[in-house]
């Protein structure tokens, strides 16, 4: 009831608030079914990849990395067109259409080039659809809660991850990881069902005014840079999480060391909406730091840890809080960009999150192959450090 009670209150003679906590609810399961699509195949790739096709750990950090490099670039186009357009739906439909048809395509692969393809279409879709999405939960979400909405949206959606990856673990028990591609493409289409459903009235209100009018330019304002350039800093120290699945594999079977991802999953589903909430009432920038602590202290205990009872809880804290700090720092562009630059702020934030996310695989690939795993996670907590001071530095600015 207290979940309901923050997207629905009571003292709500206004329509508006209704159809828009009902919006953020349908978003919410909108994520969790593309999340089941998502994890029945990331869950299980990088295996394929390394055991499959026989490529190397530098490898598949690099092409895990270009991959979303290329979503998190595409979405400053989607969001770009999202906000000149103000059709933030039509845009979500092309993106989880092309989501639900390019899944099986990964079962006619048997090479890297071919995955690699394969892989740049599917993140392509999902940057199309991604800035609309976050767009439309801002301009649905109750406006003093939006860490909270972003938080239930990704509770939601990394259950569907939670669940991808347990059923994706099943497939495999009985079947190949080519039914497994077939089947991934099943809850993208339920995705598309929900979607339809969805109110985005409230994107479009003065859908004929030029959002790139310099007085809505000018919002984009030292705050926001300052919020990327914390976010790409916290970002650099994000371990990619297909290393993170040869990491379990070296001490399960690499049939099992899939069910890994449903730590991944389990995680944010429990850390994001609580931290959420948290980041509203407690302020921001102190639960940034909070999660930056939990990422060192998670990579300490897995450098050091040799059993799944160390790693598994280990990786659900550092996914967690991965995930809460995207929310807390979607949260913070949505207060302070005007609403009709949103969709392309976002797309700017994914934007560096990507470029952040392909540098930071690449360095931790490289040391992982080259040097051992000790250099990787080193080099992670590293980052982490310089997260803090510069969460320190910049807190008056963006308190």
């Amino acid at each position: 009831m207290k979940i309901m009670s923050l997207f629905c209150p009571r003292e709500g003679k206004d329509s508006r608030i209704r159809s828009e906590s009902r919006s953020v609810w349908l978003l919410s399961a909108y994520g969790l079914t593309l999340g089941i699509s998502t994890m029945m195949l990331y869950s299980q790739l990088a295996l394929y990849l390394k055991y499959e096709l026989k490529i190397g750990e530098s490898s598949i950090a690099l092409i895990d990395g270009f991959v979303e490099f290329v979503s998190y670039l595409t979405r400053i186009c989607a969001g770009i067109l999202s906000d000149y357009l103000r059709n933030r739906k039509m845009l979500m439909m092309v993106g989880c259409a092309i989501l639900c048809l390019i899944k099986p395509v990964f079962a006619m692969t048997s090479s890297a080039a071919q995955v690699l393809g394969a892989e740049i279409v599917e993140r392509l879709a999902n940057g199309i659809q991604a800035c609309p999405r976050d767009a439309l939960i801002v301009d649905s979400g109750p406006q003093k809660r939006l860490a909270a909405a972003f938080g239930l949206f990704k509770s939601l959606k990394t259950a569907g991850t939670l669940l991808g990856a347990i059923i994706s673990t099943a497939i495999l028990c009985f079947g190949n990881y080519k039914i497994l591609f077939w089947c991934a493409g099943v809850p993208a289409l339920a995705s598309i069902c929900i979607l339809r459903n969805v109110d985005d009235k409230a994107s479009r209100t003065h859908s004929n005014a030029n959002p790139f009018k310099k007085k809505y330019v000018k919002s984009l304002d030292k705050r926001f840079w300052t919020i990327l350039l914390l976010a790409g800093i916290c970002e650099l120290s994000h371990f990619g999480e297909s290393l993170l699945t040869i990491r379990v594999s070296f001490i399960i079977s690499p049939q099992l060391a899939g069910i890994t991802a449903v730590f991944m999953g389990l995680g944010p589903a429990l850390l994001a909406y609580p931290l959420g909430l948290a980041a509203d009432r407690y302020g921001k920038m102190r639960i940034i730091e909070i999660c930056l602590w939990l990422s060192i202290f998670s990579y300490l205990f897995m450098l050091k840890g040799n059993s799944t009872m160390v790693l598994f809880p280990c990786i659900m804290i550092l996914c967690g809080q991965q995930a809460s700090l995207q929310s807390i720092f979607l949260s913070m562009i949505g207060e302070c960009v005007s609403e009709r630059l949103r969709a392309t702020a976002i797309g700017i934030f994914y934007s560096l999150i990507g470029t952040s996310y392909l540098i930071a695989s690449v360095i931790c690939g490289r040391f992982w192959e080259n040097y051992g795993q000790e250099y990787a996670f080193s080099y992670a907590i590293i980052l982490c450090f310089l997260g803090l001071a510069a969460a320190g530095f910049f807190r008056k600015t963006l308190s």
